[in-house]
């Protein structure tokens, strides 16, 4: 009996490194494919969102679409940082504009001012002086909400597994760095891609293409021959690589010594939505987002020590010009996955990163065994 596109995509997502091969085709653009993904990826695990740094203030909000349910952070008057529908009770209009943005006192609906709290709660119904309205009733749904490392996260399961278990060990890669040196963080505008969120997360992770695809660019200074696996499963993964034009070894020279470790990058991998680079200079990140099986957005951001003054700098050009080489190239293969004669081949072992990307895919999907923790010596220069 011929088996089902998801019976064959559990398969190969399950697949160890030594048998991985490309995922098939379809499920780079199949509609069901798509749906089941949402359901259990977008709307039932932990999506990165923005920076902590950027809801400091009561009434600071931001606000997005995570593949097709509005949803909006912001942080109340009382300090907490909620997670909260952005859609009307009554009729379903959107609440807050998206990105972000402040608030006085209230989110008050544009449509027919319908009026909450910033805890969520509905306060006031224009023209209900019988109280046909039950208040209690017509309340914001809450989603659940996770800061961790400058990063916030939310999960819109109902029973949102814990996010510690998504981030276990992780931080003792990381603690040498001291991300909490960042206070600021920037977000630039999505771009839109003609790719499945699935190629543009996986480009982003892997140091396999940068000889050839960012020939001028990336590979000069991160080369692929210098990336190596460091540590990872089914839930995260980091990898890393030297850097040859390493500005900080300024520090190198005001400070005496430092760590080897501060002349490399780590790239962490936190599927469904997040992919991001850490030196010692400050992490940069792009967030992928679905909006369709064949498009999805992918927004560039980062955390510094210092504001954001423009994008017009040459380090976020030369952001751009890089961003803009990745979405030709993973806009080159949605083209390809339409292909019925053709079909993928053998990973090969640079993109170890990709294997645990698919564990993640089919433990979610499928409830297939997470896959073990591994660990190689590079490590070591990352632990203290």
């Amino acid at each position: 009996m011929q088996k089902s596109l998801p019976e064959i995509y559990q398969q190969s997502a399950s697949a160890g490194a030594d048998q991985a091969h490309c995922l098939p085709f379809a499920v780079y653009h199949d509609a069901e494919i798509f749906a089941l993904e949402v359901a259990q990826l977008f709307h039932n695990d932990w999506v990165f969102a923005c920076a902590e740094a950027k809801l400091s203030e009561p009434g600071d909000y931001f606000a997005l679409d995570i593949a097709g349910e509005p949803v909006a952070l912001l942080r109340g008057r009382d300090g907490e940082l909620r997670g909260l529908s952005n859609i009307c009770r009554h009729r379903g209009t959107s609440l807050l504009d998206d990105g972000f943005g402040r608030i006085e006192k209230n989110i008050v609906c544009p449509y027919h001012a319908w009026t909450y709290g910033d805890n969520g709660d509905l306060k006031g119904v224009p023209f209900d002086s019988d109280n046909q309205v039950d208040k209690d009733r017509h309340c914001l749904p809450h989603f659940a909400v996770a800061c961790w490392q400058g990063l916030v996260f939310i999960n819109l399961a109902e029973k949102p597994r814990p996010f510690s278990e998504r981030v276990k060990g992780l931080d003792d890669y990381l603690a040498l760095f001291d991300l909490s040196r960042y206070r600021h963080g920037y977000h630039a505008e999505a771009e839109h891609w003609n790719a499945n969120w699935k190629l543009a997360l996986e480009n982003g992770m892997e140091s396999y293409h940068l000889f050839k695809v960012h020939k001028e660019t990336l590979e000069p200074m991160t080369p692929s021959k210098q990336a190596y696996y460091v540590a990872g499963s089914s839930e995260w993964t980091l990898t890393g690589g030297a850097m040859k034009d390493n500005r900080s070894k300024v520090v190198k020279w005001l400070s005496g010594s430092y760590p080897e470790a501060y002349n490399h990058y780590l790239l962490l991998s936190l599927p469904p939505s997040l992919v991001m680079v850490i030196t010692y200079e400050g992490v940069d990140w792009i967030q992928v987002l679905p909006d369709g099986p064949e498009q999805c957005r992918v927004i560039p951001g980062g955390l510094t020590e210092k504001p954001v003054a423009s994008f017009d700098s040459p380090e976020f050009q030369f952001t751009a010009s890089f961003l803009a080489e990745d979405q030709a190239i993973c806009e080159r293969v949605q083209r390809g996955m339409h292909a019925t004669k053709g079909q993928g081949g053998k990973l090969v072992e640079m993109e170890q990163i990709l294997v645990d990307f698919r564990h993640y895919l089919a433990n979610r999907l499928f409830a297939s065994p997470p896959a073990p923790f591994s660990q190689t010596e590079a490590a070591q220069l990352f632990l203290k």
